[in-house]
């Protein structure tokens, strides 16, 4: 009987790793060598700091961070010497219900284009984990102008957009719209940038192994007519999906985990094969479908939502990784050897 318990416990982690172990087998032969670096960052003050979902720097200095429970974004003050980042007053994003204490802008992703003079934040776009509800705040992206000497937002220059009608003009994924994450229903998690090319990484759906980029230009995207999106295929494996995705010489850097959320009395039938613990990062040139493989981060008890570019050298590449689920994100930085 202890036996039989033992073995019932440890399949969804069995399942979990022999999932991610066959992604890697589709792979190309990696390049890369990840090193955990010793030093300990902190992220000082910034409420809901359980709930770190993304973030941005303008420049060595200044930077934004978006929490997936709440409908403001909170700047920050990196210190390098110190590894710290300091928050300051937070900034409300607009809102359309008009409730603000309800409101849940559902934050998954923060960049900033030095082209644009500006970060964006995009909301999830998919319905709530727990009860399936639709909530148009989710549907947002904003666009938040920043003072081209300070590098500070200016609160009098944010704009509000939605992807949602170019979704609904995709059939590649408008069938996953308003479905649950526990079914493949489409969720957007990472954002960033190159140029004023908006890159929008998904988390679901994933369709036979294959997880999705979204491309879009920002000018489009804030004053265009919506149309057929450029969607890019990435073979991840399956189940998988995209967390998070920043740019970086050569490419994209991609951060994997499970494409569906946990099962919910509302959901009880889940497509995740396990628990949500294993968080890969990949490299993706942006053209091949295949990606490469770098690394597993350490585990812990968080989820690996947020990713910042400490250096981008030609010889490595330097990222803070934020947890969701953990108290200030708990940074844990990584040199990643080209």
């Amino acid at each position: 009987m202890a036996s039989f318990l033992a073995s019932r416990i440890l399949s969804p982690l069995i399942l979990s790793t022999l999932t991610s172990l066959a992604c890697r087998a589709d792979m190309e032969p990696s390049r890369w060598r990840m090193e955990n670096l010793s030093g300990k960052w902190y992220c000082a003050g910034f409420e809901n700091s359980l709930d770190l979902s993304g973030i941005a720097a303008a420049n060595r200095e200044h930077c934004l961070i978006g929490s997936d429970e709440s409908f403001y974004v909170q700047p920050g003050v990196i210190d390098y010497g110190k590894q710290r980042i300091e928050s300051r007053r937070p900034i409300a994003l607009p809102i359309v219900s008009g409730d603000r204490e309800k409101a849940e802008i559902d934050i998954e992703g923060v960049c900033y284009s030095p082209e644009s003079q500006a970060y964006f934040v995009v909301g999830s776009h998919g319905v709530s984990k727990k009860k399936g509800d639709v909530d148009p705040e989710r549907h947002a992206v904003h666009r938040l102008g920043v003072d081209s000497q300070s590098k500070e937002v200016k609160p009098g220059e944010i704009r509000r957009s939605s992807l949602l009608p170019w979704l609904q003009t995709t059939p590649q994924l408008a069938a996953h719209l308003n479905q649950p994450l526990q079914q493949n229903g489409l969720n957007i998690e990472g954002l960033t940038c190159v140029g004023e090319t908006l890159y929008f990484g998904l988390r679901s759906p994933n369709k036979n192994g294959r997880a999705f980029v979204i491309e879009l230009e920002a000018s489009e995207l804030f004053d265009g007519t919506p149309r057929e999106l450029k969607v890019h295929g990435i073979d991840l494996g399956k189940a998988r999906g995209i967390r998070e995705l920043v740019a970086v010489k050569g490419g994209f850097v991609i951060v994997t985990g499970n494409a569906s959320a946990e099962a919910t009395k509302k959901f009880p039938e889940t497509l995740a094969p396990g628990p949500d613990q294993q968080f890969d990062l990949l490299f993706w040139d942006g053209l091949n479908p295949t990606p490469e493989m770098i690394g597993t981060l350490p585990e812990n008890p968080g989820k690996a939502e947020g990713l910042l570019v400490l250096d981008d050298a030609d010889a490595h590449i330097d990222l803070l990784v934020l947890y969701d689920s953990l108290p200030g994100g708990m940074p844990v930085s990584v040199r990643l050897h080209r």
